[in-house]
């Protein structure tokens, strides 16, 4: 068996898939049982009317916009070589890898793998991974900036008894991708070889030997990429940049109307404009927060802390907050599990014989 079938199979097990499941659970649990006390005093039909069919239907919406801005982005960077089919299971192999291994790994590692196998030269396929990898970190590099002009500090970190916390967690996150986007622009932009020199050094250093191998493969990818992009036009970069602004903000959105879903019944009053910039800003650090999450997908970590974070929000606790959780849940995650389990196997027996998944 390959080295690369090996790293793909021990990604695409059973248990990878039902680890993230078991992780979810907990944490929907530990809600349900925390907020138990509340639920006599919520009756859901004061907080559902037809607006709340209108916004879970924006909600779904925004799923859609979400892949198929990823998918237009991939087509558009592999200059429109594959077809319909093709952008879709690339796109749910990347959300479900990424869904079932720790956050701070991510789908990314295998990308290039799942282009690749679309019929797009590899140099190619890890210029178009590299790319939108690096696009997709800028975009969180550049945003809290943009957010702290118009939110003060105060009310983006405002969780009660938790600022420091994850106010510290988003700290390390945004440093670490600070340093990663500043590493990649070097390595495309400007000195690919000097990165390659850099990389290699580093790694010679002995706790760091036994992940020599990756690093340096990493760095000739990025050599790779700065040849196949060196000469792109800027309507390229606005292009690519537009569409990947899209997929994060379609998805942060989706939280959004979810709240508004609930938010419409009797008693209750819809987000003001300023309260839904603050959850939109909110979930860019959540989203920053789960990078140092260790569990795949940042399962059960994140359940909770979107009770703490955006909870101040909900029209109430108890079963809408359980429920506005789940329901985010199954449209940002739970969705890629099932769609990827479904097409992982078939994809795997494909492209690497008839050899069996372990169990």
């Amino acid at each position: 068996m390959s080295s690369t079938e090996n790293i793909v199979q021990s990604k695409l097990k059973t248990k990878h898939i039902v680890l993230p499941v078991v992780f979810g659970l907990i944490g929907v649990v530990w809600m349900f049982v925390s907020e138990f006390k509340s639920f006599g005093e919520v009756w859901l039909p004061d907080y559902i009317n037809g607006f709340s069919i209108l916004f879970l239907v924006c909600a779904i919406l925004m799923v859609v916009i979400k892949d198929g801005a990823g998918m237009w982005r991939l087509w558009f960077l592999s200059d429109k070589r594959i077809g319909l089919k093709g952008l879709f299971r690339v796109r749910m192999l990347y959300e479900f890898t990424s869904a079932v291994t720790p956050s701070a790994a991510g789908g990314s590692t295998l990308e290039m793998l799942f282009i690749n196998k679309e019929g797009v030269h590899f140099g190619e396929s890890t210029a178009i991974s590299i790319i939108s990898l690096f696009c997709d970190e800028l975009f969180f590099v550049v945003a809290f900036p943009v957010m702290l002009i118009f939110i003060p500090i105060q009310e983006l970190f405002a969780i009660s008894g938790g600022v420091a916390t994850v106010l510290s967690l988003f700290l390390i996150g945004y440093v670490l991708k600070a340093i990663w986007v500043s590493i990649l622009f070097v390595g495309i932009f400007i000195k690919p070889e000097a990165l390659a020199w850099i990389i290699k050094q580093i790694f010679r250093i002995k706790f760091l030997r036994k992940w020599q191998y990756g690093a340096m493969r990493t760095a000739a990818e990025i050599r790779t990429c700065s040849r196949k992009i060196k000469h792109k036009s800027i309507s390229f970069w606005v292009t690519t940049l537009c569409l990947s602004a899209a997929i994060w903000l379609a998805r942060f959105s989706i939280v959004n109307f979810l709240i508004m879903a609930f938010s419409t019944g009797e008693g209750a009053e819809f987000l003001s404009f300023h309260d839904n910039i603050i959850v939109l800003c909110r979930q860019i650090i959540t989203m920053v927060v789960m990078m140092i999450a260790p569990t795949p997908g940042g399962s059960g970590f994140i359940e909770v802390l979107f009770e703490n974070y955006l909870g101040e929000f909900l029209p109430a606790t108890g079963i809408v907050l359980v429920l506005i959780t789940a329901i985010w849940r199954l449209l940002t995650y739970y969705y890629y599990l099932v769609i990827g389990a479904i097409i992982a196997p078939k994809w795997v027996a494909k492209n690497f014989g008839s050899k069996k998944l372990e169990g």
